[in-house]
């Protein structure tokens, strides 16, 4: 009985042994870092005018005798981060500002973090989101674009609505509109996707009519984006559409009236294409 019961407590003196070496859980003091509000700094989330300098005004205090870096990054509408500051620090104790443009293009909700790294191996952070909104101007009027079936030879077949060109070659990252036709088709698609991640929403003539500043585009897209699709087939005479680029610009929205749709039925002809007329904001 003696022996069984030694054989017992060593058990549970070995359990309790590996129990606490397996605990990761840190007891070192975690940094603090916060945004303090005042005249001038952006501390909350809330709506950012497009392209417009904002500045934060950042406190962080180590947990330890010293912070090891403060990181600030902003997290954009099509998922990639990017690194607006990573600064090395050996205080304990940090209060400064940081100005910055502002991230994201119109619509977007851009996630701006703030992280304290503490020279312990703890960290902490804080988080705001800014919806990224327009001034109120006026918008400019694009006339008889054209964009050809992607089989047509020696026509262009994409087209880059911010710097109003048509394009049948190059990087795809410019390419807003672009002609979905299939390799080997018999017949054109008449679908329209991008290169870039643009988004299409069905609007109305009365809106193409009506639309004459950045905010009536804005207000579209915030109505409308819940329906948006990556593309859009059958188009026809009098359909309007509204575009939001996966371009990185300013604001990056832009209103089509489709004017012509030239469906040549020949077996071979693969010269189709589509004229649009659309709204846009010059910066």
């Amino acid at each position: 009985m003696k022996l069984r019961n030694i054989i017992l407590s060593l058990s549970i003196a070995s359990m309790a042994f590996l129990a606490s070496c397996g605990d990761s859980s840190s007891s070192n003091p975690k940094p603090t870092i916060s945004l303090k509000a005042g005249s001038g700094y952006v501390a909350t989330s809330g709506n950012i005018n497009m392209g417009s300098v904002i500045t934060f005004n950042v406190v962080a205090t180590a947990g330890s005798d010293a912070m090891k870096s403060i990181v600030i990054t902003a997290k954009l509408a099509n998922g990639s981060t990017k690194t607006l500051l990573d600064t090395a620090l050996i205080t304990k104790n940090i209060d400064f500002t940081k100005t910055i443009a502002s991230q994201g293009g119109v619509g977007d909700a851009v996630v701006y973090t703030f992280t304290a790294n503490d020279n312990n191996g703890e960290s902490a952070s804080t988080s705001i989101t800014s919806t990224v909104i327009p001034e109120d101007l006026p918008l400019d009027g694009i006339a008889d674009q054209k964009v050809y079936n992607a089989l047509a030879t020696g026509f262009n077949s994409a087209y880059n609505l911010e710097l109003s060109v048509p394009i049948s070659s190059g990087s795809a990252s410019v390419k807003d509109i672009l002609d979905k036709t299939p390799t080997g088709a018999a017949q054109w698609a008449n679908t329209w996707g991008s290169g870039n991640g643009s988004k299409f929403v069905k609007c109305t003539s009365n809106d193409y009519n009506n639309a004459a500043s950045t905010t009536y585009l804005y207000n579209l897209w915030v109505a409308g984006k819940t329906k948006a699709t990556d593309q859009i087939s059958g188009m026809k005479v009098g359909d309007v559409y509204l575009v939001k680029t996966g371009q990185a610009v300013s604001f990056g929205l832009y209103l089509l009236n489709i004017t012509a749709v030239v469906d040549l039925p020949a077996a071979g002809n693969q010269n189709d294409y589509i004229v649009f007329d659309y709204k846009k904001f010059t910066p």
